[in-house]
């Protein structure tokens, strides 16, 4: 089984920047699961936020020079954390249309297929640096989902600082409930969104449910959930999550 995790900003990174603690535990999540047999492919967020620390200027720039400078960092940490289990990790930095050119998606797809054959961990993120425009809000839930229909992964895992998805937002409402189950995104669900958007952290509900509804209607079993929750990795694999899950349609999951 095939599966694409996917980690936000914000499990990565702690008051002071990047938290060695929190890629620590992440990566002793993926380590379990690589161990029982599964293919994992690490979509990460966080370069913006390991390298705003060290930008220490205003430029309309900003958040891709920071990008640029923390994603070495960001990749150094996690190929340390990873040597701690005797794996080996890959970075790869793509653009999003890379997928709409056929011997880039071919090549991609048959590179990615190499290193997962050959046990080595490919930790992906979208290109910030070369990206033209400006960065836009919830960029890697989409990018993630992408990267999981185009290699056929068959779950997609959000990991966040949220529970999943609720009745209502929980930060201004004590009655909002946690909604464990979603069978079909319609209008109705993307309604309940509620986007808290700050400096270092591009997404918010609103694009997570969008990926979750572009990942379904793929046929790809998708995921909502904490990040530092342990175990969460092995609870969506072995159904038995705490966050919030969505239904593929089992049709549709075609190249």
């Amino acid at each position: 089984m095939r599966i694409v995790v996917k980690v936000g900003t914000r499990v990565l990174i702690g008051t002071k920047g990047l938290d060695p603690k929190k890629v620590s535990r992440l990566m002793g999540e993926i380590a379990k699961v690589m161990k029982k047999g599964y293919e994992v492919i690490l979509v990460s967020s966080g370069a913006i936020g390991t390298g705003l620390p060290y930008v220490h200027f205003s430029n309309p720039a900003r958040k891709k020079i920071a990008a640029s400078v923390g994603q070495p960092l960001l990749m150094h940490r996690y190929i340390e954390e990873a040597k701690k289990h005797k794996i080996s990790v890959g970075q790869i930095l793509i653009l999003s249309e890379d997928f709409a050119n056929k011997e880039h998606f071919k090549n991609f797809i048959r590179n990615i297929n190499a290193m997962l054959l050959n046990k080595v961990l490919p930790i992906i993120n979208e290109n910030d640096f070369m990206k033209t425009g400006d960065l836009t809000i919830g960029d890697n839930d989409m990018f993630g989902a992408v990267v999981a229909h185009g290699i056929r992964a068959n779950k997609y895992i959000m990991l966040t600082n949220q529970d999943g998805l609720f009745t209502c937002n929980p930060d201004h409402d004590k009655g909002a409930k946690l909604i464990k189950e979603v069978i079909k995104i319609n209008e109705k669900v993307e309604k309940l969104c509620s986007d808290g958007i700050a400096d270092i952290s591009r997404g918010g509900m609103t694009s997570k449910i969008q990926a979750a509804k572009y990942a379904t209607k793929k046929g790809i079993e998708t995921f909502i959930g904490r990040g530092d929750e342990n175990g969460m990795l092995l609870k969506a694999l072995s159904k038995n999550f705490p966050g919030t899950r969505f239904s593929s349609n089992k049709k549709n999951n075609k190249k």
